[in-house]
């Protein structure tokens, strides 16, 4: 199978998957698995260790990713509310459209990438824009990227077609020296996807999708050079980095494979897989909980991971091999952060549950401006949760620039703000973009990107 035949498999997956959803109800329109597969812009909805929601191999992000999303009647408990912020800069970007960015710890950078610009580098001080690098076709076939690798040691690890022009451009996994803004290497991606387990750093290289399907190659991480290769049979596998070590989480191709999923740790320097955990039938890749793999399966026929009925979630233990199984009235997914994963609801409600059972500890109204397009059953969406743990609190952007910071705790209200941002146009089914910056946030809504920092209130 080549890049396009697989290009075409993806876009007809995420319309199987975008077709089962129903952002408000079942009467959402049907033309909306076409809206969102062409316009494709996707925002990297996944933080602190992040979560996302995979189907035959395909990572969709939090975006859509509704959830169990059953309100437990629980109100959190009266606080003091803060309406304090310091706006520290706001910049706008030389392009409207923006698929993901990523925080360069070591540079004091934000890096984005989008269908115009392979690269752009803001400083996080300032807001002013260092450099950028223009794409060579802004028209072509080219996949957005839900995500970006990340930087370390200097290096810059991101995405560009690996055909500019062409119908269906591929994709080339980039390493670019953060100081020269000079390209170190480029790898083909068999996969087109540009998601969150596309390629990941570990200690040791950068683990990412092999030229060959079913295969993943281990780079090292500034000259490019193959460390080792590692393939597998009828099974599609995300790739997940834990305590430095490479792992890989897969699940069955086909109803004609062998209906059990595994997690497989692959020894650093060598390759050498070991498998941790066998999981009867076919499962999703929700995420990591410290040193556990989260795995989620639905039981009740379903055909899409975003249909409602009873489901599991599997905790893979890497440290002690044990696997544990909570069954459940739906499938939680979002950002997983200190023992919480962070998702949304049918209604847009924020809602935390339990990594460890699966079960709601809390539900809260964001309270945000989300307008509707022509059709009612369409809205615009809030980013996912960008988490501050020393604050414990779980930051949301909404696209007219409100903001809100939720208790990680009990899910009360802690902040709100609001950034002033141009009137644009309703997308609907496209999030912005927010990331913790030390205790500020820096956020990205169409081609507007800011700094800001909450002033939460003292607590009583």
């Amino acid at each position: 199978m080549n890049a396009d035949q697989n290009t075409d498999l993806l876009d007809r997956a995420l319309r199987d998957v975008l077709h089962a959803w129903t952002p408000l109800g079942p009467g959402a329109p049907a033309d909306i698995a076409e809206h969102i597969v062409r316009r494709r812009r996707r925002r990297n909805l996944v933080r602190v260790t992040g979560a996302a929601l995979g189907l035959a191999g395909i990572t969709l992000g939090a975006v859509i990713a509704t959830g169990a999303g059953a309100d437990n009647g629980a109100q959190p408990p009266a606080a003091q509310v803060s309406k304090q912020s310091k706006l520290l800069w706001q910049t706008t970007l030389p392009a409207k459209s923006w698929d993901a960015c990523t925080l360069g710890a070591e540079t004091g950078d934000v890096y984005c990438r989008g269908v115009a610009y392979d690269n752009i580098g803001v400083d996080a001080r300032s807001g002013r824009v260092e450099w950028q690098r223009k794409s060579k076709d802004s028209h072509g076939g080219s996949t957005p990227s839900g995500s970006m690798p990340g930087v370390r040691d200097g290096v810059l690890y991101t995405y560009a077609d690996h055909a500019p022009g062409a119908p269906r451009a591929g994709t080339d996994l980039v390493a670019l020296d953060v100081h020269s803004r000079q390209v170190l290497w480029k790898h083909e991606l068999a996969d087109d996807s540009r998601g969150r387990t596309s390629a990941v750093p570990f200690d040791g290289g950068i683990l990412a999708n092999a030229p060959t399907f079913k295969s993943v190659v281990a780079l090292d991480g500034t000259t490019g050079r193959t460390l080792w290769t590692y393939t597998w049979k009828k099974a599609d596998c995300d790739r997940a980095v834990i305590g430095g070590v490479p792992y890989l989480t897969c699940s069955p191709d086909s109803e004609k494979s062998p209906q059990q999923s595994t997690v497989v740790r692959l020894d650093p320097a060598t390759g050498t897989p070991r498998t941790v955990a066998t999981v009867n039938g076919p499962t999703v890749y929700i995420g990591t909980d410290g040193d556990t793999v989260l795995l989620g399966g639905m039981t009740g026929g379903q055909k899409f991971v975003s249909d409602p009925g009873p489901a599991t979630l599997t905790r893979v233990d890497t440290r002690s091999n044990s696997v544990t199984t909570h069954h459940l009235d739906g499938l939680p997914t979002g950002v997983v952060a200190d023992g919480l994963i962070l998702g949304t609801d049918r209604r847009g409600n924020a809602v935390a549950y339990s990594a460890d059972s699966g079960k709601p500890q809390w539900s809260r109204s964001l309270g945000l401006t989300l307008r509707k397009a022509n059709d009612p059953m369409m809205r615009e969406l809030p980013s996912a949760a960008a988490v501050d743990l020393t604050s414990r609190v779980a930051y949301y952007l909404d696209p007219s620039g409100h903001l809100v910071g939720l208790d990680l705790d009990s899910g009360a209200v802690r902040w709100r703000g609001q950034v002033p941002l141009p009137k644009s146009p309703i997308e609907a089914g496209i999030a912005p973009e927010l990331m913790n910056y030390g205790h500020s946030l820096i956020g990205q809504v169409g081609g507007e990107l800011f700094r800001i920092t909450p002033q939460l209130p003292h607590a009583s």
